[in-house]
Protein backbone atom coordinates (compact mmCIF):
# COMPACT_ATOMS: atom_id res chain seq x y z
CA UNK A 1 0.00 0.00 0.00
CA UNK A 2 1.10 4.04 -0.57
CA UNK A 3 2.83 5.46 2.46
CA UNK A 4 2.60 8.99 3.41
CA UNK A 5 4.99 10.80 1.78
CA UNK A 6 6.47 14.31 1.10
CA UNK A 7 9.51 15.80 -0.65
CA UNK A 8 11.00 19.26 -1.91
CA UNK A 9 11.86 19.96 -5.83
CA UNK A 10 15.41 19.59 -5.12
CA UNK A 11 15.29 15.98 -3.07
CA UNK A 12 14.22 13.85 -6.01
CA UNK A 13 16.33 11.35 -7.71
CA UNK A 14 18.09 13.21 -10.85
CA UNK A 15 19.48 11.14 -14.08
CA UNK A 16 20.65 12.40 -17.17
CA UNK A 17 18.44 11.48 -20.14
CA UNK A 18 17.96 11.77 -23.92
CA UNK A 19 19.71 14.51 -26.00
CA UNK A 20 21.38 15.40 -22.30
CA UNK A 21 18.06 16.42 -21.19
CA UNK A 22 17.65 15.58 -17.24
CA UNK A 23 14.62 12.66 -15.86
CA UNK A 24 13.58 13.70 -12.28
CA UNK A 25 12.09 10.38 -10.05
CA UNK A 26 9.53 11.99 -8.24
CA UNK A 27 8.07 8.91 -6.86
CA UNK A 28 8.86 5.04 -7.06
CA UNK A 29 7.33 2.06 -6.30
CA UNK A 30 8.26 1.93 -2.84
CA UNK A 31 6.23 5.33 -2.11
CA UNK A 32 3.01 4.22 -3.73
CA UNK A 33 2.86 0.44 -2.83
CA UNK A 34 3.83 -0.25 -6.42
CA UNK A 35 0.69 1.22 -8.22
CA UNK A 36 3.13 3.86 -10.05
CA UNK A 37 5.93 5.89 -10.27
CA UNK A 38 6.08 9.91 -11.17
CA UNK A 39 8.50 11.63 -13.38
CA UNK A 40 9.02 14.91 -14.03
CA UNK A 41 11.51 15.54 -17.45
CA UNK A 42 13.41 18.44 -19.59
CA UNK A 43 14.17 17.38 -22.98
CA UNK A 44 15.67 19.88 -25.20
CA UNK A 45 14.41 19.70 -29.23
CA UNK A 46 15.17 16.77 -31.02
CA UNK A 47 15.50 14.29 -28.44
CA UNK A 48 13.62 10.61 -29.26
CA UNK A 49 12.98 7.46 -27.76
CA UNK A 50 13.86 4.48 -29.69
CA UNK A 51 10.54 2.57 -30.68
CA UNK A 52 9.83 0.44 -27.83
CA UNK A 53 7.20 -1.78 -25.88
CA UNK A 54 5.97 -2.05 -22.73
CA UNK A 55 5.24 -5.34 -21.65
CA UNK A 56 4.16 -4.18 -17.87
CA UNK A 57 3.35 -0.81 -17.67
CA UNK A 58 0.97 1.86 -19.12
CA UNK A 59 2.78 4.74 -19.56
CA UNK A 60 1.02 9.18 -19.53
CA UNK A 61 2.47 11.71 -20.47
CA UNK A 62 1.62 15.32 -19.88
CA UNK A 63 3.10 18.17 -21.49
CA UNK A 64 4.05 21.09 -19.21
CA UNK A 65 5.54 23.11 -22.03
CA UNK A 66 6.97 22.67 -25.15
CA UNK A 67 5.70 20.07 -27.88
CA UNK A 68 6.57 16.58 -29.24
CA UNK A 69 5.45 13.86 -31.68
CA UNK A 70 3.95 10.38 -29.93
CA UNK A 71 3.48 7.54 -31.94
CA UNK A 72 1.23 4.52 -30.40
CA UNK A 73 1.00 1.79 -32.71
CA UNK A 74 -0.56 2.97 -35.99
CA UNK A 75 -1.82 6.47 -34.56
CA UNK A 76 0.33 9.92 -34.74
CA UNK A 77 -0.61 12.26 -32.23
CA UNK A 78 0.89 15.71 -32.10
CA UNK A 79 0.78 16.65 -28.52
CA UNK A 80 1.45 20.93 -27.43
CA UNK A 81 1.33 22.23 -24.06
CA UNK A 82 -0.91 21.05 -21.95
CA UNK A 83 -1.84 18.36 -23.74
CA UNK A 84 -1.98 14.44 -22.36
CA UNK A 85 -1.03 11.21 -24.14
CA UNK A 86 -1.83 7.69 -23.05
CA UNK A 87 0.27 5.04 -24.51
CA UNK A 88 -1.24 1.45 -23.43
CA UNK A 89 1.33 -1.66 -22.42
CA UNK A 90 2.32 -3.87 -25.27
CA UNK A 91 1.81 -1.63 -27.90
CA UNK A 92 4.88 -0.06 -29.61
CA UNK A 93 5.30 3.43 -29.55
CA UNK A 94 7.98 6.52 -29.40
CA UNK A 95 8.19 9.97 -29.38
CA UNK A 96 10.35 12.58 -30.67
CA UNK A 97 10.71 16.60 -28.80
CA UNK A 98 9.44 18.83 -31.26
CA UNK A 99 9.96 22.00 -28.90
CA UNK A 100 12.22 22.30 -26.08
CA UNK A 101 10.08 20.60 -23.47
CA UNK A 102 8.69 19.80 -20.14
CA UNK A 103 7.11 16.51 -19.43
CA UNK A 104 5.08 15.23 -16.29
CA UNK A 105 5.07 11.23 -16.40
CA UNK A 106 3.99 8.52 -15.05
CA UNK A 107 4.01 4.45 -15.24
CA UNK A 108 1.49 2.19 -13.90
CA UNK A 109 2.20 0.10 -12.27
CA UNK A 110 5.81 1.24 -11.11
CA UNK A 111 8.88 -0.17 -12.73
CA UNK A 112 9.97 2.30 -15.49
CA UNK A 113 12.01 3.92 -12.38
CA UNK A 114 14.48 0.96 -12.74
CA UNK A 115 14.72 1.22 -16.45
CA UNK A 116 15.98 5.42 -16.20
CA UNK A 117 18.59 4.01 -13.64
CA UNK A 118 20.05 1.90 -15.15
CA UNK A 119 19.86 3.88 -19.02
CA UNK A 120 20.72 7.54 -17.77
CA UNK A 121 23.72 8.62 -15.65
CA UNK A 122 22.78 9.55 -11.73
CA UNK A 123 23.66 13.09 -11.44
CA UNK A 124 24.77 12.93 -7.80
CA UNK A 125 27.63 10.45 -9.37
CA UNK A 126 30.81 11.97 -11.53
CA UNK A 127 30.09 12.02 -15.11
CA UNK A 128 32.35 9.06 -16.59
CA UNK A 129 34.63 10.43 -19.50
CA UNK A 130 32.45 10.08 -23.23
CA UNK A 131 29.40 8.84 -21.27
CA UNK A 132 26.47 8.68 -23.23
CA UNK A 133 22.78 6.81 -23.57
CA UNK A 134 23.45 4.46 -26.53
CA UNK A 135 21.27 2.05 -28.43
CA UNK A 136 23.24 -0.47 -26.50
CA UNK A 137 22.69 0.65 -22.95
CA UNK A 138 19.39 1.47 -24.00
CA UNK A 139 18.53 -2.37 -25.08
CA UNK A 140 20.41 -3.72 -21.86
CA UNK A 141 18.10 -1.72 -19.58
CA UNK A 142 14.98 -2.31 -21.38
CA UNK A 143 15.56 -5.77 -21.61
CA UNK A 144 16.26 -5.89 -17.50
CA UNK A 145 12.91 -3.81 -16.70
CA UNK A 146 10.28 -5.87 -19.31
CA UNK A 147 10.56 -4.11 -22.27
CA UNK A 148 11.59 -4.64 -25.93
CA UNK A 149 13.24 -1.90 -28.57
CA UNK A 150 11.85 -2.96 -31.81
CA UNK A 151 12.99 0.18 -34.27
CA UNK A 152 15.65 3.87 -34.03
CA UNK A 153 14.31 6.89 -32.97
CA UNK A 154 11.92 8.17 -35.76
CA UNK A 155 12.01 11.86 -37.53
CA UNK A 156 8.80 13.83 -36.54
CA UNK A 157 7.22 12.95 -40.37
CA UNK A 158 7.98 9.43 -39.88
CA UNK A 159 5.75 6.52 -39.40
CA UNK A 160 5.99 3.70 -36.95
CA UNK A 161 5.46 0.16 -38.11
CA UNK A 162 3.50 -1.33 -35.63
CA UNK A 163 3.63 -4.34 -37.00
CA UNK A 164 7.35 -5.00 -35.78
CA UNK A 165 5.79 -5.63 -32.21
CA UNK A 166 2.68 -6.72 -30.29
CA UNK A 167 -0.40 -5.14 -30.29
CA UNK A 168 -2.82 -4.97 -27.45
CA UNK A 169 -6.43 -4.23 -26.97
CA UNK A 170 -5.29 -1.24 -24.91
CA UNK A 171 -7.13 2.01 -26.11
CA UNK A 172 -4.48 4.60 -26.89
CA UNK A 173 -5.31 8.23 -26.05
CA UNK A 174 -4.29 12.17 -26.57
CA UNK A 175 -5.93 15.49 -26.07
CA UNK A 176 -5.33 18.85 -25.98
CA UNK A 177 -5.11 21.70 -23.52
CA UNK A 178 -8.40 23.07 -24.77
CA UNK A 179 -10.20 19.55 -25.12
CA UNK A 180 -10.20 18.38 -21.63
CA UNK A 181 -13.31 18.46 -19.17
CA UNK A 182 -12.82 21.61 -17.23
CA UNK A 183 -14.67 22.74 -14.06
CA UNK A 184 -14.83 25.46 -11.66
CA UNK A 185 -13.26 24.87 -8.37
CA UNK A 186 -12.33 25.85 -5.07
CA UNK A 187 -11.82 30.16 -4.69
CA UNK A 188 -12.87 30.22 -8.42
CA UNK A 189 -9.98 28.20 -9.53
CA UNK A 190 -10.06 25.47 -12.73
CA UNK A 191 -10.04 21.47 -12.48
CA UNK A 192 -9.27 19.86 -15.69
CA UNK A 193 -9.76 16.27 -16.07
CA UNK A 194 -7.03 14.99 -18.27
CA UNK A 195 -7.85 11.02 -17.96
CA UNK A 196 -10.86 9.68 -16.37
CA UNK A 197 -11.60 6.05 -15.82
CA UNK A 198 -12.53 5.16 -18.65
CA UNK A 199 -9.46 5.88 -20.39
CA UNK A 200 -7.38 4.20 -17.98
CA UNK A 201 -8.98 0.93 -17.48
CA UNK A 202 -10.19 2.32 -13.93
CA UNK A 203 -6.36 1.98 -12.48
CA UNK A 204 -6.27 5.95 -11.87
CA UNK A 205 -7.55 9.14 -13.00
CA UNK A 206 -5.32 12.11 -13.65
CA UNK A 207 -6.42 16.62 -12.82
CA UNK A 208 -4.27 19.56 -13.23
CA UNK A 209 -5.37 22.32 -11.34
CA UNK A 210 -5.38 26.37 -11.07
CA UNK A 211 -5.92 27.56 -7.87
CA UNK A 212 -5.71 31.02 -5.77
CA UNK A 213 -3.67 32.09 -2.66
CA UNK A 214 -6.17 31.29 0.12
CA UNK A 215 -8.17 28.71 -1.79
CA UNK A 216 -8.29 25.62 0.46
CA UNK A 217 -10.20 22.11 0.97
CA UNK A 218 -11.98 21.06 4.09
CA UNK A 219 -10.08 18.08 6.22
CA UNK A 220 -11.46 14.90 4.39
CA UNK A 221 -10.83 11.20 4.37
CA UNK A 222 -10.40 8.67 0.75
CA UNK A 223 -11.51 5.18 1.66
CA UNK A 224 -11.33 4.26 -1.83
CA UNK A 225 -8.11 6.25 -3.43
CA UNK A 226 -4.64 6.72 -2.53
CA UNK A 227 -4.06 10.71 -3.75
CA UNK A 228 -0.75 12.11 -5.18
CA UNK A 229 -0.59 16.28 -5.85
CA UNK A 230 2.39 17.37 -7.93
CA UNK A 231 3.30 21.38 -7.17
CA UNK A 232 3.96 22.15 -10.43
CA UNK A 233 4.14 25.82 -9.48
CA UNK A 234 3.26 28.59 -6.73
CA UNK A 235 3.06 26.80 -3.18
CA UNK A 236 0.91 25.40 -0.26
CA UNK A 237 0.61 24.48 3.11
CA UNK A 238 -0.63 19.66 2.92
CA UNK A 239 -1.41 18.13 5.95
CA UNK A 240 -1.57 14.68 5.74
CA UNK A 241 -2.66 12.86 8.67
CA UNK A 242 -0.55 14.17 11.78
CA UNK A 243 2.21 16.08 9.77
CA UNK A 244 2.13 19.51 7.72
CA UNK A 245 4.21 20.46 4.94
CA UNK A 246 4.98 23.40 3.30
CA UNK A 247 5.40 22.31 -0.72
CA UNK A 248 6.71 24.85 -3.57
CA UNK A 249 7.18 24.00 -7.01
CA UNK A 250 8.57 20.88 -7.71
CA UNK A 251 7.34 19.56 -4.46
CA UNK A 252 5.33 16.38 -4.32
CA UNK A 253 3.04 14.81 -1.46
CA UNK A 254 1.71 11.24 -1.29
CA UNK A 255 -1.66 10.47 0.75
CA UNK A 256 -2.74 7.08 1.27
CA UNK A 257 -6.45 6.12 1.53
CA UNK A 258 -7.51 6.56 5.23
CA UNK A 259 -5.79 9.05 5.96
CA UNK A 260 -7.05 12.44 6.99
CA UNK A 261 -5.78 15.32 5.00
CA UNK A 262 -6.55 19.18 3.85
CA UNK A 263 -4.83 21.97 2.25
CA UNK A 264 -4.26 25.43 1.59
CA UNK A 265 -2.90 27.42 -1.25
CA UNK A 266 -0.47 30.26 0.08
CA UNK A 267 0.49 31.47 -3.60
CA UNK A 268 -1.24 31.02 -6.84
CA UNK A 269 -0.23 27.62 -7.77
CA UNK A 270 -0.85 25.04 -10.58
CA UNK A 271 -0.85 21.15 -9.41
CA UNK A 272 -1.31 18.06 -10.69
CA UNK A 273 -3.07 15.12 -8.62
CA UNK A 274 -3.30 11.47 -9.52
CA UNK A 275 -5.57 9.13 -7.89
CA UNK A 276 -5.78 5.67 -7.67
CA UNK A 277 -7.53 3.51 -8.54
CA UNK A 278 -9.82 5.89 -10.61
CA UNK A 279 -13.33 7.12 -9.03
CA UNK A 280 -12.53 10.92 -7.65
CA UNK A 281 -13.47 12.66 -11.08
CA UNK A 282 -16.87 12.12 -10.30
CA UNK A 283 -17.01 13.67 -6.54
CA UNK A 284 -15.48 17.06 -8.84
CA UNK A 285 -18.50 16.87 -11.70
CA UNK A 286 -20.92 16.40 -8.69
CA UNK A 287 -19.22 19.60 -6.58
CA UNK A 288 -17.75 21.60 -9.30
CA UNK A 289 -19.51 23.66 -12.28
CA UNK A 290 -19.23 23.02 -15.60
CA UNK A 291 -17.40 26.12 -16.98
CA UNK A 292 -19.55 25.05 -20.70
CA UNK A 293 -22.05 25.73 -18.85
CA UNK A 294 -23.53 29.30 -17.63
CA UNK A 295 -22.96 30.07 -13.93
CA UNK A 296 -25.92 30.67 -11.61
CA UNK A 297 -25.90 33.55 -9.32
CA UNK A 298 -24.23 32.99 -5.88
CA UNK A 299 -22.96 29.68 -6.99
CA UNK A 300 -19.84 28.26 -5.20
CA UNK A 301 -18.43 25.64 -3.68
CA UNK A 302 -19.43 24.95 0.01
CA UNK A 303 -18.62 23.10 2.33
CA UNK A 304 -21.99 21.88 2.67
CA UNK A 305 -22.72 20.53 -0.97
CA UNK A 306 -18.72 19.28 -0.26
CA UNK A 307 -19.56 16.77 2.53
CA UNK A 308 -22.76 15.40 0.55
CA UNK A 309 -20.74 14.49 -2.42
CA UNK A 310 -18.07 12.99 -0.08
CA UNK A 311 -20.64 10.71 1.38
CA UNK A 312 -21.72 9.88 -1.94
CA UNK A 313 -18.76 8.44 -3.17
CA UNK A 314 -17.05 6.82 -0.26
CA UNK A 315 -15.25 10.01 1.46
CA UNK A 316 -15.74 11.64 4.50
CA UNK A 317 -15.57 15.45 5.19
CA UNK A 318 -14.22 15.74 9.21
CA UNK A 319 -13.34 19.59 9.68
CA UNK A 320 -13.96 23.07 8.06
CA UNK A 321 -10.90 23.82 6.32
CA UNK A 322 -7.65 25.12 8.45
CA UNK A 323 -6.10 28.19 9.02
CA UNK A 324 -1.83 27.95 8.30
CA UNK A 325 -0.99 27.77 11.53
CA UNK A 326 -3.12 24.98 12.09
CA UNK A 327 -2.50 20.80 12.37
CA UNK A 328 -5.55 18.77 12.21
CA UNK A 329 -7.41 18.16 15.38
CA UNK A 330 -5.77 15.04 17.38
CA UNK A 331 -9.73 13.35 17.68
CA UNK A 332 -9.74 12.84 13.78
CA UNK A 333 -6.84 11.05 13.58
CA UNK A 334 -6.97 7.70 15.51
CA UNK A 335 -3.53 6.28 16.02
CA UNK A 336 -0.45 8.98 16.36
CA UNK A 337 0.93 9.54 12.82
CA UNK A 338 4.57 8.68 12.07
CA UNK A 339 7.31 10.95 10.75
CA UNK A 340 7.27 10.67 6.91
CA UNK A 341 10.14 9.37 5.46
CA UNK A 342 12.40 11.13 3.49
CA UNK A 343 14.64 10.31 0.76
Amino acid sequence: MAIPYAAQAGEHEQVEWLGGGVMQILLAGEHTGGDLAVFRSFAPAGAASPAHVHSREDEIVVMLSGSAVFWVGEQRFEVREGGVAFLPREVPHAYHITSDAEMLALSTPCGMENFFRGAGHDLRTPKPEGWSITPASMGKAAAENGQTIIGPPLGPDDVLDAGTGPLSAGAAYAAQADEHETLEWLGGGLMRVLLNGRHTGGKLSLFRSSATAGSASPVYVHSKEDEIIVMLSGSGIYWVGGQRHELSAGGVVVVPRGVPMAHRITSDAETVAVTTPSGLEEFFRAVGRDVRQERPDGWEVSFDVMAQASEAGGRTVLHPPLEADQMIPAELLGDPAEDLPQR
